[in-house]
C-alpha cells in the first residue's frame, strides 16, 4: 500500500513537489505537456536508478572504488569481495577471507558498475506506472488483493465522494512515537527559542510575527535508548591492571532524530548518537558524556536565513545539541566530548546525503561545533571549553594532575583508545627486538625531552609504559588536539583536574578561572604561605567558597529502555537503509526513506 494523504491538500503538496527535486536541477515541464508513455506519471522521469551500496574488499577492508575492478565469489548466502591487490599478492591457490580459505579459481574478475533500477507500481484505476518512491509506495505491507491507488485518482474519487480521506490521527507519524524526558525537553527548548527567532526576523523586516515564514512541523524523539557496556582492550588494561582499572564501563547509549512534515510527508532531517557514563560508572568515565555521531540533510524549511545570520537550518541543529547539552548539565554529568571529525565518505547516519549538500571538512566542522558551543556558554550551560590534550597531557601553572592514561575517559568507537592498543603492542614489540637495542641511548635522549615537556619528573631512562603511552599518544594527538573538543558543563579543579559535582569550590576572584576542590583547599591550607596560591607570586590571594548546588546524586533520567533492532547502533540503521536504497540524496528519496524508517519503528517486528 502507498502513504494516504490526510486531506486534497497533502496529495497536491506531494505532486506539485515531484516537479521541483533537486535531482533534477530545474522544474520540469506542467503535468499536461508530457506524453511519453514509459515516463513516470508523477515526476515525468523514465528509468532512474539507486546509488549502488559501498563495496568493500573483506581481506583488508579497503573500499572497491566505483566502476574499478576486483574479484567476487559468490555463493548462496554471502558475497565475498576482494580488490586486485588483495588477490594479487596471495600465495598458491587460495584466499583468506574472514578466516576462511576459498580456491583462487572460483574468483570471478568483475567491475563494480552495477546498477540498481528504482522499482515501479501500477494505478488500477488509471492503469498508469509510477515509480514506487515518487507514489510513496510501501513494500512491506503490500497487500495483494488490496488495488493500489494513485495520487491523481485519490484526489478525483474524494471529489466524486467515493473516497473520505484519513482522520490525521489514522496516520501514525513521527509524533506518535513515545515522548521522553529527554525529547520533551528539546522540543520545548526547540520551540521557545524558534519563535523568538522568528520575532527578531520579523522586527528586522518591519512585518507582523505571522508575515514572516518560521520552521513549522517539527518532532524531536528518542528512537533508541538501550544499556551497552564498552571493554576495556586487553593490552591497556593490563598496562593497569595494578590500579585496579575497570574491564568495562557500563553507558546509555541513545539515538536521537528530528522530523519535519514537509510537502504533506515526514521527512527525518537530523539524526546524533550519544553515549551517557552515569554517575554509578567509575572512574575515569564517571559522569561524562560522548557525542559518538550526529548527522543532518539540508532539507529543512523553510531555507532561509536567521535573524543571526547563519542558515535557519543550522540555528535549529544547534539548539537540538544545546538542548541537549543543558539536559545533561540538569542531571548532573559533568563534561561532554566531541570528537570533530568529517565522516568517511558512506559512514554517515542517513545513507547517501544530498549531492547539494557539501562535505565538511575538519576546519568547518570544528568551527561548526565551537559556534554552538560559544551560545550554549553564553547561556552558562557550558562553563569551559578546551580540548583532550591541554586537559590531559600538560600540566601548567599550578595543576598537579598526574599525567596518565588512565586519566582519560575511554568511550565507545573513540579514536585515542584503539590508537592506545596499538602503542601498547608496539611498546612489547620494541622491548623484546633485541635488534633496536643498538639504538636505545639515542632514543632515551628524544623520549626525556618529550617526558620533561610533558611534566614527567622520572627522567633516568626507566619510565613505565604508561609514561611512554603518553608520550606517544601525545605526539599523535598534538597535531589534531583541536578536533577533540571537551565541554565542561561543570567547574574542573585547576590543581587536580577533576570535575566538581559536590560540596564547595574554591574560587579566586583575583585569578581569572581558577576554582580548586574541597580535598584540594584542604591540602593547599597545610603549606607554608609562600607556597600556596598564586606559587612564583608574593601577592596573597584569598579564596572564596561557592556551594556547589544544582547536581543531582543521581544522573538517570527515568525513561525507559527503547529498544529497535535498526536503531540501536548506527551500522544497524546504515545497513538497513544501504540493503533497501533508503537513501537521503534528493528529497523525493528522503520522504520515501523516512516513510519507511516510521513505519518500521511503529512495526519493530517486521522484517
Amino acid at each position: 500500500m502507498a502513504h494516504v494523504p490526510a486531506s486534497v491538500e497533502d496529495a497536491r503538496l506531494i505532486i506539485d513537489s515531484l516537479r521541483e527535486d533537486p535531482l533534477y536541477g530545474q522544474q520540469l515541464p506542467p503535468v499536461s505537456d508530457s506524453i511519453n508513455e514509459n515516463a513516470c506519471q508523477l515526476c515525468k522521469q523514465e528509468k532512474l536508478t539507486f546509488e549502488p551500496p559501498p563495496m568493500y574488499c573483506f581481506p583488508c577492508g579497503a573500499r572497491i572504488r566505483r566502476n574499478g575492478p576486483y574479484y567476487a565469489y559468490d555463493t548462496r548466502d554471502t558475497h565475498h569481495s576482494v580488490c586486485i591487490p588483495c588477490y594479487n599478492k596471495s600465495r598458491g591457490h587460495t584466499i583468506e577471507v574472514e578466516g576462511q580459505m576459498f580456491p583462487k579459481a572460483r574468483f570471478q574478475k568483475k567491475r563494480n558498475d552495477e546498477e540498481t533500477e528504482e522499482c515501479w507500481v501500477n494505478c488500477e484505476r488509471c492503469n498508469c506506472w509510477q515509480h514506487q518512491i515518487c507514489a510513496l509506495f510501501n513494500d512491506i505491507n503490500y497487500d495483494v488483493k488490496q488495488a493500489y491507488t494513485c495520487l491523481y485518482c485519490y484526489i478525483e474519487e474524494v471529489k466524486r465522494g467515493l473516497h473520505v480521506p484519513s482522520p490525521q490521527s489514522a496516520v501514525l507519524g513521527a509524533s506518535d512515537l513515545p515522548r521522553t524526558a529527554l525529547s520533551d525537553h528539546i522540543e520545548e527548548r526547540l520551540f521557545k527559542r524558534l519563535k523568538l527567532e522568528r520575532q527578531a526576523r520579523a522586527v528586522q523586516s518591519g512585518r507582523s510575527f505571522d508575515e514572516v515564514a518560521g520552521a513549522d512541523g517539527l518532532v524531536v524523539r528518542v528512537v533508541s535508548s538501550v544499556d551497552k557496556k564498552v571493554g576495556v582492550k586487553p593490552r591497556f588494561l593490563e598496562t593497569f591492571q595494578e590500579d585496579n582499572y575497570p574491564t568495562e564501563f557500563p553507558y546509555k547509549s541513545k539515538a536521537v532524530l528530528l522530523f519535519q512534515k514537509i510537502d504533506g510527508v515526514e521527512v527525518c532531517l537530523f539524526g546524533m548518537y550519544v553515549q551517557e557514563f552515569g554517575a554509578e560508572c567509575a572512574f575515569p568515565n564517571q559522569r561524562r558524556v560522548y557525542l559518538s555521531y550526529l548527522d543532518s540533510v539540508k532539507y529543512l524549511r523553510p531555507g532561509i536565513k536567521a535573524a543571526t545570520g547563519e542558515a535557519l537550518c543550522t540555528f535549529v541543529y544547534h539548539e537540538i545539541l544545546i538542548g541537549y547539552l543543558e539536559y545533561c548539565k540538569q542531571r548532573g554529568f559533568t563534561s561532554c566530548y566531541i570528537w570533530a571529525r568529517p565522516p568517511l565518505e558512506g559512514d554517515n547516519i542517513f545513507y547517501c546525503n544530498p549531492t547539494i549538500q557539501t562535505t565538511r571538512t575538519s576546519d568547518k566542522l570544528r568551527e561548526w561545533c565551537l559556534a554552538m558551543i560559544r551560545k550554549a556558554t553564553k547561556e552558562e550551560i557550558v562553563v569551559e571549553l578546551t580540548n583532550l590534550y591541554d586537559h590531559f597531557f600538560i600540566t601548567t601553572g599550578e595543576c598537579k594532575a598526574k599525567v596518565t592514561a588512565s586519566r582519560l575517559p575511554y568511550f565507545d568507537g573513540d579514536y585515542w583508545p584503539g590508537v592506545a592498543e596499538d602503542m601498547v603492542n608496539q611498546l612489547h614489540q620494541e622491548e623484546d627486538d633485541q635488534k633496536l637495542q643498538k639504538k636505545g641511548n639515542a632514543k632515551k635522549i628524544i623520549r626525556k625531552r618529550a617526558l620533561e615537556a610533558a611534566g614527567h619528573t622520572d627522567l633516568s631512562g626507566n619510565a613505565s609504559e604508561d609514561d611512554m603511552l603518553m608520550q606517544k599518544l601525545g605526539e599523535t594527538i598534538y597535531p589534531m588536539k583541536e578536533d577533540f573538543i571537551m565541554v565542561h558543563l561543570q567547574y574542573s579543579c585547576s590543581n587536580c583536574r577533576s570535575f566538581m559535582s559536590s560540596g564547595k569550590r574554591w574560587a579566586c576572584h583575583q585569578c581569572r578561572s581558577f576554582y580548586i576542590c574541597d580535598k584540594c583547599y584542604s591540602a593547599e591550607q597545610e603549606l607554608e604561605e609562600r607556597e600556596r596560591h598564586p606559587s612564583n607570586s608574593r601577592e596573597t590571594h584569598e579564596l572564596h567558597p561557592v556551594d556547589i548546588v544544582g547536581v543531582p546524586e543521581e544522573t538517570k533520567d527515568g525513561d525507559g529502555i527503547i529498544e529497535s533492532k535498526f536503531f540501536d547502533t548506527r551500522h544497524a540503521f546504515l545497513s538497513l537503509c544501504q540493503e533497501n536504497h533508503y537513501q537521503f540524496d534528493t528529497l523525493r528519496r528522503a520522504k520515501h526513506s523516512s516513510m519507511m524508517v516510521l513505519y518500521r519503528l511503529h512495526n519493530p517486528t517486521v522484517v
